[in-house]
């Protein structure tokens, strides 16, 4: 009996001396947030209205009395047709008493530069009769250009938007007859407030939407954005309507006045801040830091920590981070204080709407 009492322990000792199997550690789990930005929205709507590209009032440059305007509000015109005359009477008369003067002063000065020529006259002769060729010329040829302006003509093709007056009736030069708009192309007006002006350097891409054609989307290029608020304290952006050839038959529907929903999308803002949830920052000092997550595509991947700058607390408890992350990206939301510099780690699988709390 004392052999097998002394046996036991030893037995005992030789297998808690034996070799032991080491357990292999997987990498923690841990959840991971999107970067998401706090940028003004990536695009925004606002109403506008159609206007023709170029618009002119035509007017006279003589004054005098309308014979007769030619065309009504609505019609087409082509570039070069009349549009209204004037009663040319007195300009008639002027160019013939011009004209008789004309011939009478070209006659003398012939007859002088011959004489001086000849060395018959002096040179003072011989410049006076010259000088006076040159003035009535001129008289002349004002004269004939008085004449050709009683007639008003198109600058281009268009249409006639309004007619201001009719015939008989006594105008003064420079005073408006007829409106014309360019039929080759119209552009969308539309009034942004300031927080949209401050935007005007992310300005990507626009398009339009008419109600009289659902469901389409029009191109837009920008022409110009007003440098001053306007009395509502809105600025003035104008946009070309793109006629290319897939939208051309189509547009031809759409006319000066007609109301569109212009659509703005906002190029990518780099610099802009990120929210992230306040348990993502780890602070150490004055200094404040994230974990990027980065997948190696086996259902891991490692964290590398990122220095960041905490802007400021939002109401919602995230915090405002400028720097060192970009929107997108995935960070650690949580448990950052256990994590280091390159660690392994497995993320978790995020739970639907459906499956509230991950029971499922």
């Amino acid at each position: 009996m004392k052999k097998l009492f002394y046996l036991w322990p030893m037995a005992a000792l030789i297998t808690a001396c034996g070799p032991k199997e080491t357990a292999v550690s997987e990498p923690p789990m841990v959840r991971l947030t999107t970067v998401q930005t706090l940028s003004e929205a990536e695009h925004a709507s606002y109403p506008g209205r159609t206007q023709a590209t170029q618009t002119t009032h035509v007017a006279f440059r003589v004054s005098g009395t309308l014979a007769d305007v030619k065309v009504k509000e609505g019609d087409a015109v082509r570039e070069g047709q009349v549009l209204a005359t004037m009663d040319s009477r007195d300009y008639q008369v002027q160019l013939s008493a011009t004209e008789a003067e004309y011939q009478q002063i070209k006659g003398d000065c012939e007859r002088v530069i011959a004489l001086y020529n000849d060395g018959s006259t002096t040179a003072q002769n011989y410049d006076k009769a010259r000088y006076g060729l040159e003035q009535i010329t001129a008289k002349y040829q004002h004269a004939q250009d008085q004449l050709a302006d009683c007639v008003l003509k198109a600058p281009y093709n268009g249409y006639v938007q309004r007619v201001m007056h009719e015939s008989h009736e006594t105008v003064s030069a420079g005073m408006p007859i007829v409106t014309l708009f360019c039929s080759n192309g119209l552009e969308v007006v539309i009034n942004i407030p300031a927080s949209g002006f401050m935007q005007a350097e992310r300005f990507d891409s626009f398009t339009a939407m008419f109600d009289v054609l659902p469901g389409r989307r029009f191109p837009l290029r920008l022409l110009s954005v007003a440098p001053r608020a306007n009395a509502n304290q809105l600025y003035e952006v104008r946009l070309l309507l793109e006629n290319t050839a897939e939208n051309r038959e189509t547009l031809r529907k759409v006319t000066p006045g007609m109301t569109a929903l212009v659509d703005i999308q906002y190029k990518a803002d780099e610099d802009a801040p990120v929210e992230l949830p306040a348990g993502a920052v780890l602070h150490k000092g004055d200094e404040s830091y994230v974990f990027v997550y980065v997948a190696d595509g086996a259902g891991q991947g490692t964290v590398r920590k990122t220095a960041v700058h905490v802007a400021d607390v939002l109401r919602s408890g995230a915090v405002r981070v400028l720097g060192g992350v970009k929107a997108g990206q995935q960070v650690v939301g949580s448990g950052v204080h256990h994590l280091n510099d390159g660690q392994r780690v497995r993320p978790t699988a995020i739970p639907s709407k459906e499956n509230v709390g991950g029971l499922l």
